[in-house]
């Protein structure tokens, strides 16, 4: 283990402080430091000074000091523990080898707004290897074997108890099945369908656009229905199956109303038609308690989905559906056909996060992060674009800034990225072409210092277009 000096630090150009636009003395401290560690400016195991000799250093209160030291711990760049130093913990370093070459690499934007990613630095990292490294110790021999398709029965115990607890869901541990992702779960769902002659999956209009591939790739009919500010429009419905985000659609952000949700409820009732919910970031809602899943009210009719990939990270490929008790059978069936199993330690790993409570810790925290960027995103676009409406800041990681009827989206799109600004187009995620233009701008990883200065950028680069 090395020690750093109070001298190395004093002269170490990355301790000199520049807070950016709105950014606290504590936000900027965990940003430096979280940038060091990451460039290897502070390797592996390095000490570095206690928070009172840090705070004396840098002129700021002890209080500033420790806030930045436990958030860095709790994202796992270090290691805190009482009475020691805290030292730099072992994380991959963003450096590329001096050897490698990528001549086809897409440079990285000045301000990534892209709608539909979270912010992976604020992984809890410590934690998460805590986890998996019990996991691995403890975990008895049959969970390294060819187990249940559906998944670890510890996962889905807890899960089983954490979703009716979160989200209103109800149903047994046997209902669920671990999947790879969302886009693994909709995948079984839609095989399921097509092997009961299932033709016809409508969806929402816009939505997202990968859904819209995986049901024509699996030679199904792809239906848009449209959205307005109450969700999907359940009227003229015509369908085998519906995939809705009652929670907090993508890419508007409307939530399905209570007189919509009957409304479909009573379509599935009558045409036994499936639903299928997408609860993808129903946990990142600000302003009051997230509304009820839709499957709570009529579990033998919905399939819900959900995942960690808003969560925790996109790459743990963890992902869950809670489907009625017929449906059981086939789907497990079916995933033991394409993969067997999900991969079971990590399944156990999550199961042991969400028992102790640090699953549920790391949602509160990164919610406060999120809500603060979402705040500071809705006050600096009222600022550069007045007159424009913004939906969607109720929940999630992005909004939609609403252009006038007629705007070329795709043209702003390009412009933005022209100028380092990754933003995407309302209708890019269209079937049907309704007229209805914007912007999805996402803060997930846009960092609440570089909000304004990024707003500002994009109304430079959109502006001729708005003419």
């Amino acid at each position: 283990m090395t020690r750093a000096t109070d001298e190395q630090f004093d002269e170490a150009s990355f301790w000199s402080l520049e807070p950016g636009p709105g950014e606290s003395l504590r936000a900027c401290l965990e940003r430096t430091l979280r940038q060091a560690i990451r460039e290897g400016s502070l390797r592996a195991g390095v000490e570095l000074p206690s928070s009172r000799r840090l705070a004396a250093q840098l002129g700021v209160s002890r209080g500033v000091a420790s806030d930045a030291y436990a958030e860095l711990e709790a994202q796992g760049y270090l290691l805190l523990a009482t009475r020691r130093a805290p030292v730099v913990a072992q994380v991959p370093s963003v450096r590329e080898p001096a050897a490698a070459t990528h001549a086809a690499a897409v440079p990285s934007p000045r301000f990534d707004m892209t709608p539909t990613t979270p912010d992976v630095t604020l992984f809890p990292r410590r934690r998460w290897a805590a986890a998996l490294a019990a996991a691995v110790r403890e975990a008895p021999d049959d969970a390294l074997d060819y187990g249940d398709s559906r998944g670890s029965l510890l996962l889905r115990a807890r899960l089983a108890d954490e979703l009716g607890r979160t989200r209103g869901v109800i149903c047994e541990p046997d209902q669920i099945i671990v999947v790879q992702g969302a886009t693994q779960g909709l995948d079984l769902v839609l095989r399921a369908l097509r092997d009961t002659n299932a033709a016809r999956v409508a969806v929402e209009d816009p939505s997202l656009d990968r859904q819209h591939k995986q049901i024509r790739g699996l030679g199904l009919e792809l239906a848009g229905q449209p959205v307005d500010r109450d969700g999907l429009i359940v009227g003229g419905l015509e369908a085998d199956a519906v995939v809705v985000s009652p929670a907090h659609q993508f890419p508007t952000g409307a939530v399905l109303s209570g007189a919509r949700r009957r409304e479909l409820l009573a379509w599935s009732r009558d045409c036994g038609g499936l639903i299928i919910e997408d609860d993808y970031d129903a946990e990142f809602r600000y302003d009051r308690e997230p509304v009820r899943a839709l499957q709570g009210l009529d579990p033998d009719r919905v399939v819900y989905a959900g995942t960690t990939a808003k969560t925790l990270a996109p790459s743990l490929r963890i992902g869950w559906l809670v489907v009625p008790e017929r449906l059981v059978e086939p789907l497990a069936a079916l995933k033991e056909l394409l993969d067997d199993l999900s991969p079971t330690l990590e399944q156990i790993a999550l199961a042991q996060l969400i028992e102790g409570g640090h699953y549920q810790r790391h949602i509160r925290r990164a919610r406060a992060v999120y809500r603060t960027r979402r705040d500071r995103l809705v006050g600096a676009l009222a600022r550069h674009f007045p007159g424009l409406s913004v939906f969607g800041v109720a929940a999630g990681l992005s909004v939609m800034l609403e252009l006038p009827a007629g705007a070329d989206d795709h043209g702003m799109k390009r412009a933005a990225g022209e100028a380092g600004i990754r933003v995407e187009a309302l209708s890019g995620y269209s079937i049907d072409d309704r007229g209805r233009r914007g912007l999805l701008i996402g803060y997930g990883r846009l960092h609440e210092a570089a909000v304004d200065a990024a707003v500002a950028a994009l109304h430079r680069a959109v502006a001729p277009e708005l003419g």
